[in-house]
């Protein structure tokens, strides 16, 4: 890391002059936080005047200490959106916003001959990459923050267990121990020239460390929601529940990921419109299913195991100043991988209901598009390789809390619907009226089963309820072979 960042950034208290800096050195710090100098600053880097950088400071100051939680929200916003921008992230023309619109409204005309879920009462509209970042971030902040307070507790774990015995250091100590692993992880941080120094960074450790947590936590998951703002098709695209009272497309990916195939652009936005409204009526009309999703996904997110071994060593052998190089160095190591049983519990939940989700939205997504787009079965096989390659909301829910999202038995969940759609389509939605009544994760396993499986279950539930009825109305009758003046073992008049 620079010397501009170890010698007194005002994120950490220092005494940054900014009447001498180096522009190169500056435009590294910016990168390593993972911010383009030249969105930051039009022009470059070069022509910042003191005044003008001043400024800058004070604001990204207020951004990094403006966190009340293990998450600093307004860093993971400001590289959310810079990752979001990318190559560019230009104003939607009125002509594009209007065929998307047009394309969603078409999609609930379609879905209501084929479903008997009714539409979401919502705002249709055409979203840029950076609409879709602000616009699912709260979605992202109630999935993220329980490992979040994890993180921050592994690393002042890691923090603790090697800064304990310096509390009480001399001087004659700070010489010998200045070139140990324990100090190598505080080199750096300003004021450690001497003892003095030490000590009072050693008196405000908690707080220290948690901006520490917070900042690079905070930098990974700004840089993985800005990759899949590249990849997400509309507000529900990624299997989990969208912002509440809005459909949309976020067009420019939807038109890239159309450039790929011999199919007209318009089919393949209609298509994604089709398959945002299904998830999006879904979503609005079983209240259960997006407290079960969030919740169970909460409920492993905040059992995952930290590697405080491996936040350790990274913090030893990168230095803590170097948030980019610790983000790199936890990559793929930051988790345990062995869940416990209740995140298994809570695993098996989650990709069940995704499951029946995609399933759901497969089955009334090509019903209603095949009458309409001659390329229906070839867009509905793109989604399922798509889904089998792994989505992008599994890929980046890896990276952020050790979660593999795939809905593994997706294939039978659409065997299933497909079956009971034969009933038609008022008794096959019936299904989703509760989530006891909604197939389990067992009962995918034979999608042509179920229905016997169901019937019989109903029948034995019938007879039961019957029995008792009687057993409570004194109608129940006696078993063969007793009578009213028999006793129980019915060898012995009464």
């Amino acid at each position: 890391m620079s010397d501009f960042n170890a010698g007194g950034f005002p994120f950490f208290g220092g005494n940054f002059d900014p009447n001498q800096f180096d522009p190169k050195e500056f435009a590294e710090f910016l990168k390593s936080m993972g911010v383009d100098p030249n969105q930051v600053v039009p022009g470059g880097v070069q022509n910042l005047s003191p005044a003008i950088l001043q400024q800058m400071l004070q604001q990204a100051t207020f951004i990094m200490q403006s966190s009340d939680g293990p998450i600093n929200w307004k860093l993971v916003q400001q590289i959310f959106r810079q990752g979001a921008w990318g190559e560019g992230d230009l104003q939607l023309s009125a002509a594009q916003a209007a065929q998307a619109r047009q394309a969603l409204q078409v999609a609930d005309l379609w879905l209501d001959a084929v479903t008997d879920v009714a539409p979401v009462t919502s705002e249709r509209k055409a979203w840029r990459r950076s609409d879709w970042a602000d616009e699912t971030l709260d979605t992202w902040k109630v999935i993220i923050e329980p490992v979040a307070e994890n993180v921050e507790r592994a690393f002042k774990t890691a923090f603790g267990q090697q800064m304990k015995h310096l509390q009480n250091l001399d001087e004659t100590d700070f010489e010998r121990l200045s070139e140990s692993p324990e100090f190598s992880m505080l080199q750096g941080l300003p004021g450690m020239e001497n003892i003095h120094g030490l000590k009072a960074l050693l008196s405000q450790g908690d707080k220290l460390v948690s901006e520490m947590s917070s900042a690079v936590f905070s930098l990974q998951i700004g840089k993985a929601l800005g990759e899949l703002s590249h990849a997400a098709l509309g507000s529900t695209d990624v299997g989990i529940p969208g912002p509440s009272a809005v459909t949309a497309l976020v067009l420019p990916n939807v038109d890239a990921f159309a450039a790929g195939f011999e199919i007209p652009i318009d089919e393949v936005r209609q298509f994604a419109a089709l398959r945002e409204c299904a998830h999006a009526r879904l979503f609005a009309s079983v209240p259960w299913l997006k407290a079960e999703i969030l919740g169970s996904i909460r409920l492993y997110a905040a059992e995952i195991s930290i590697d405080t071994e491996a936040i350790r060593q990274a913090v030893t052998e990168v230095g803590p100043m170097d948030q980019e190089g610790l983000q790199n160095a936890l990559t793929g190591k930051l988790f345990k991988p062995e869940p416990s049983e209740s995140q298994k519990l809570a695993l098996t939940q989650i990709e069940a209901l995704l499951a029946l989700i995609e399933g759901w939205v497969e089955t009334v997504t090509f019903e209603a598009a095949r009458p309409y787009l001659p390329h229906a079965t070839q867009l509905r096989e793109l989604m399922r390789r798509r889904r089998i390659d792994g989505s992008p909301a599994e890929q980046v829910l890896a990276t952020l809390i050790g979660l593999q999202l795939r809905p593994r038995k997706a294939r039978n969940a659409t065997e299933l619907w497909e079956l009971l759609g034969a009933q038609g389509m008022v008794a096959r939605d019936a299904y989703w009226r509760h989530p006891d009544v909604a197939p389990s994760d067992a009962e995918l396993d034979s999608p042509q089963d179920f229905l016997a499986n169901r019937q019989l279950r109903e029948a034995v539930e019938t007879s039961i309820d019957a029995e008792l009825g009687a057993l409570l109305d004194g109608t129940l009758g006696w078993a063969e072979g007793l009578a009213p003046d028999m006793d129980s073992e019915g060898d012995q008049q009464i």
